[in-house]
């Protein structure tokens, strides 16, 4: 369209040119007997004007046809390169959908596969619960006073320290605080409590009964629990000597489980400051104190080295000292040799010249 207007632009300016040479003749006013001629002339104009305009239209046509084809090409272009663009965008959201589809199935089928091990651990946890029942039954019944129960869990505990920690790092029946405390392990400054208890006579009740029953003995077992952990909390954390907790040690694997899985029960005893701790658990705690402790005994062979360093420095400093001054003496008698040989030489040259004189003196002999 732009071209067509750029080519009417002449036209236009042509028969404005031809109208007004038009009225510039018809203003002269020429005389009668030149009528004609002036007719004539006008024709021949308007003949021009004519000519001028076919061809000045026959080239805006042609324009517009070449225009108008230019068009259709571009926006066929455009068409095509859009349904293009449109097709690649449906294939790449088609392949996001798939592959979304595909990852939604594949973790679909993980999270069924792991509720199913979590059903077959829940499962298997519920036997184990039954199993520790039996367990609880049997330990209860070679454990049947008291007393035996608390030389057992002292034995266990002695056997774990022996195996495990240095000798020279705990003591047994230990004197702290208030009481006397079944384990003391020595750390850097301060000494860790750990004393063994075993609650086990309500627990044993509430398998032995049902309902109503058993529930009330499984509530005293967590008192009983609770009340050895204040007894430890209150003897055996002392400002200022030990650290600010204390272990208490359960000998039995199935009752620590009994009061670990009780999660009210366990925040109130870490509230308490005292930790409950199984054999297995217990071990564990100790060989990382083990490794701790062989690092103190590094830290005290480095720092003897470090002294011992210190010394062999001061004496090599003094051994410089006497070295420098051996090495001014040697300086010193350096040159005194020198100075000595410079002189011999002196002395043997003067020798010389007073042996070289005396041969002058001699009488000669006559040929």
């Amino acid at each position: 369209m732009m071209n067509g207007g750029f080519w009417m632009m002449p036209a236009l300016f042509l028969i404005a040119l031809g109208v007004i040479i038009l009225l510039f003749v018809l203003l002269r006013r020429p005389p009668a007997n030149g009528v004609k001629e002036l007719e004539e002339k006008l024709e021949k104009i308007s003949s021009e004007l004519n000519r001028l305009l076919q061809e000045q239209t026959g080239r805006i046509v042609e324009n517009i046809g070449r225009v108008r084809d230019e068009s259709r090409v571009s926006i066929s272009d455009s068409f095509t390169k859009t349904q293009k663009e449109l097709s690649e965008s449906l294939a790449a959201g088609r392949r996001e959908l798939a592959e979304s589809l595909s990852s939604s199935q594949k973790l679909l089928a993980e999270k069924l596969e792991n509720l199913l091990k979590e059903t077959t651990n829940i499962r298997a946890v519920s036997t184990g619960m039954l199993e520790v029942g039996k367990d609880i039954r049997q330990l209860s019944d070679i454990l049947e006073g008291g007393q035996t129960r608390g030389g057992f869990g002292e034995f266990q505990l002695e056997l774990i320290l022996k195996e495990v920690i240095p000798a020279d790092r705990y003591r047994e029946q230990y004197r702290i605080g208030e009481g006397v405390v079944d384990a003391a392990i020595f750390l850097k400054d301060r000494i860790l409590c750990i004393d063994s208890k075993f609650p086990l006579a309500n627990l044993k009740k509430s398998y032995d009964t049902e309902g109503d029953e058993s529930a009330r003995f499984r509530q005293a077992f967590f008192t009983d629990v609770k009340n050895r952990a204040r007894e430890i909390s209150r003897k055996y954390i002392v400002p200022e000597k030990t650290l600010d907790f204390a272990v208490m040690f359960i000998p039995s694997e199935a009752v620590f489980l009994e009061i670990v899985s009780n999660s009210e029960l366990h925040k109130k005893l870490i509230d308490m400051r005292v930790i409950p701790a199984s054999p297995n658990f217990l071990y564990v705690y100790f060989q990382a104190l083990a490794i701790g402790f062989r690092g103190l005994a590094v830290e005290a062979e480095a720092e003897e080295i470090i002294r011992t360093i210190s010394s062999l420095k001061v004496g090599f400093e003094k051994f410089q000292d006497n070295f420098r001054l051996v090495g001014r003496h040697l300086e010193n008698a350096i040159k005194q040799y020198n100075e000595t040989e410079r002189q011999f030489e002196r002395f043997d040259a003067t020798l010389g010249n007073l042996e070289a004189g005396r041969g002058d003196d001699r009488p000669q002999e006559d040929a």
